[in-house]
């Protein structure tokens, strides 16, 4: 099976690629790749920034991939209010190189 790309955004990183599958006829098989590691450099920039600075109000807390807000299931708890859950996963060790701002969601 050989994959070939099919579109690439060069501003975000990502890659789109396909593959037509050998097996079932006119299967079609597609991969998505999206990097993080530039949104995590950025997200420490941010973080170091309000280190000695009060914490005010409307402080943006977390920058989040799409495909990471897709797959923790943060689209839907942020649509539904669910601000709980949302603080779960922000506050999770696992998910800390997303926040921008230093302390507790």
């Amino acid at each position: 099976m050989s994959w070939t790309l099919f579109d690439e955004d060069p501003w975000t990183g990502r890659k789109v690629w396909m593959s037509v599958d050998e097996g079932p006829p006119g299967k079609t098989l597609w991969r998505v790749e999206m990097p993080i590691e530039d949104v995590l450099e950025a997200n420490a920039e941010a973080e170091k920034a309000t280190q000695g600075v009060r914490f005010g109000e409307w402080n943006r807390v977390a920058s989040v991939p799409t495909n990471i807000l897709e797959k923790t299931q943060l689209d839907t708890a942020i649509q539904m209010g669910d601000n709980r859950y949302v603080s779960k996963i922000l506050n999770d060790s696992d998910y800390a190189g997303f926040r921008t701002s230093r302390g507790r969601v």
